[in-house]
């Protein structure tokens, strides 16, 4: 399983995380290289809204976490490791990790 998988399988847990922690942005990193510097993280009320509107598939925080590690399992099929950090504004920007999947481990590392 792929580590992109192994944290799509936790999309609930990471949404909640997510909700719980609360960061604006998100940091994607995969195999040690930054794939997302800072993707900002929309809020429920927001992604209601945009999923009323035809061809929007995200109605839900857990829903736009998989379609968004889908399409980065897409361009970044290969990768050992894919960590996801929050990130806060700040020089330099507080990041604290999310959640951490490996291909070796036999189970996701959650931080």
């Amino acid at each position: 399983m792929t580590p992109w998988r192994k944290l799509i399988a936790l999309a609930p847990d990471l949404a909640a995380k997510v909700r719980r922690v609360g960061p604006p942005k998100l940091r994607v990193v995969a195999d040690g290289r930054v794939l997302y510097w800072a993707l900002a993280v929309p809020t429920e009320e927001d992604l209601e809204g945009h999923a009323a509107w035809p061809g929007q598939t995200a109605p839900s925080l857990e829903a736009w976490l998989v379609e968004r590690l889908a399409f980065l399992e897409e361009a970044w099929p290969g990768v050992k490791e894919v960590m996801l950090l929050g990130v806060w504004a700040g020089n330099p920007p507080r990041l604290e990790p999310i959640a951490r999947a490996r291909v070796k481990a036999k189970e996701v590392e959650r931080a």
